[in-house]
């Protein structure tokens, strides 16, 4: 995979503005593309934004590099990070139209084209089956910045012919004034939550849903230290249940480095009570493989050493 993520480290500064201004800038590209390509422009745009950081990326203000696409044979421009070599573009509609070759010129993503513009769901997670990204939520974090940006609606839409109408530099508008800003509320656990986009913080998800923050927070086992969300995370709008109300007993851990806090999230299980009958920390670290009770009358089986 030639494209690295690099919204993990940038997206916690990346505000809704920020994200309204990305998206009303690059829309025209990611038109173009569509039109000459078959890349929808509500993927194109989703994938440029949370791997930018909604342009705010040293590779896309300095080198219109808005995918992290490595230098590999490539015979232009480049830009280091560290000891990393980066393609330089000259404009950014370069970095989409090498997005889309990219795309176009790999076998394994030849299913994806045979797909409706509008089908994002699908683009969505075949890009992840298909080996683009290997975060395990990448189809989810395109999804959510889909639905609740209303990317959706680019499917019929046609670019801007710029030689006889160039579009003006967009101005950042005022929350308010943004037309189009609603996290689709979706169902798990019998509980009600919304997905993490870029732009958020959780004032702004408690403002939504006409709660107080601190019983935002207190619903997901958070307080006013807690660092701001990241695009991907699960936060619920009621209460969670003081242990699994699905059929999954236990939980293995899938990667050292899992916190407790988000197999809570992930259950829907109060963090408290999850900690109480694993006898763990609530903010202990996990390590891969680690068995972790979701009920509160189930035995761990006993390891075998030998």
């Amino acid at each position: 995979m030639i494209f690295a993520l690099f919204f993990n480290i940038l997206s916690l500064a990346v505000t809704r503005d920020q994200v309204y201004y990305y998206i009303e800038k690059y829309k025209n590209d990611a038109l173009i593309e569509q039109r000459d390509h078959g890349v929808p422009a509500s993927i194109t745009l989703a994938q440029g934004l949370l791997e930018s950081a909604a342009g705010t990326s040293k590779l896309a203000r300095e080198g219109n590099n808005h995918f992290g696409v490595k230098c590999h044979r490539h015979r232009g421009d480049s830009i280091f990070l560290g000891r990393t070599c980066y393609r330089k573009y000259r404009t950014a509609l370069d970095s989409y139209r090498d997005h889309s070759r990219f795309l176009i010129d790999n076998r394994r993503y030849a299913p994806l084209f045979q797909l409706s513009l509008s089908d994002y769901r699908g683009w969505a997670h075949g890009l992840k089956r298909c080996g683009y990204a290997t975060d395990p939520r990448y189809a989810e974090k395109l999804i959510a910045m889909i639905e609740t940006y209303g990317l959706d609606r680019f499917a019929g839409e046609k670019p801007v012919d710029l030689k006889k109408e160039p579009e003006p530099e967009p101005e950042i508008r005022k929350k308010r004034d943004h037309p189009i800003f609603r996290h689709p509320t979706k169902r798990r656990h019998g509980l009600n939550y919304i997905v993490v986009v870029m732009g958020d913080s959780y004032q702004d998800i408690a403002d939504e849903y006409n709660m107080k923050l601190d019983k935002l927070l207190g619903y997901n086992d958070l307080d006013s230290t807690a660092a701001p969300p990241e695009p991907g995370d699960i936060i619920y709008v009621n209460k969670k249940h003081s242990e699994s109300q699905g059929i999954h007993e236990l939980y293995r851990v899938m990667d050292d480095g899992e916190t407790l806090w988000l197999v809570s999230q992930l259950f829907g299980i109060k963090l408290h009570d999850l900690a109480k009958m694993n006898d763990l920390p609530p903010h202990v670290t996990l390590h891969k493989g680690q068995l972790i009770k979701l009920k509160k009358n189930v035995e761990l089986p006993e390891r075998d050493d030998d």
